[in-house]
C-alpha cells in the first residue's frame, strides 16, 4: 500500500478564506498609501508655484500681477498626479488626475502688511465628494 499526503478540501477552503480576509482588510490601506503618496506629489510639485508668487508679489508689490507666465510665475504642467496647475492674482488651482481624479485644490494667498508675508488658505474639494480624500488633503496640505 501506498501512504497519500496532502490536503483536503476543507483545508484548502479555510486557507482561501484566510487570504481572502487579509486581501479585504489590506486593499483599502493601500489604496489609502497610493492616495497620501500621489498628495505628497501634487504637494512638492505646487512648492516652486508658491515660492514664485511669494517672490513677485515682494517685487511687483501686488497680487494682481502674479499669474502664469507672468512675472517669474511658471506656466502650467503635469505630473503623474496632476492634471494642471493653474495660478491667477496669485491664486493657485491645482487638478489631480489618476488616484486623485476627482480632486480640485485651491490655494488662496493672503497679504500680511504687518508681518510682510503671505499668509496662505487651501480648499480641498472633490467631485462626486470623497471624505476620506478630502481629509487626506487637508492632512497634507498643512499652512
Amino acid at each position: 500500500m501506498q501512504c497519500q499526503s496532502g490536503f483536503t478540501l476543507f483545508e484548502l477552503m479555510i486557507a482561501i478564506v484566510v487570504i481572502a480576509i487579509l486581501t479585504a482588510i489590506g486593499l483599502p490601506a493601500y489604496q489609502g498609501y497610493i492616495k497620501k503618496a500621489a498628495l505628497t506629489d501634487m504637494l512638492q510639485s505646487m512648492t516652486a508655484y508658491k515660492t514664485a508668487i511669494e517672490i513677485c508679489t515682494i517685487e511687483q508689490g501686488t497680487l494682481s500681477k502674479c499669474s502664469s507666465g507672468n512675472n517669474g510665475v511658471p506656466t502650467t504642467r503635469t505630473t503623474n498626479y496632476v492634471t494642471s496647475i493653474n495660478v491667477s492674482n496669485g491664486v493657485i488651482t491645482l487638478v489631480g488626475k489618476s488616484a486623485l481624479s476627482s480632486l480640485t485644490v485651491t490655494l488662496t494667498p493672503i497679504l500680511n502688511p504687518k508681518l510682510g508675508n503671505l499668509d496662505w488658505s487651501r480648499t480641498c474639494q472633490t467631485n462626486p465628494p470623497d471624505p476620506t480624500l478630502t481629509t487626506a488633503c487637508e492632512d497634507i496640505f498643512k499652512f
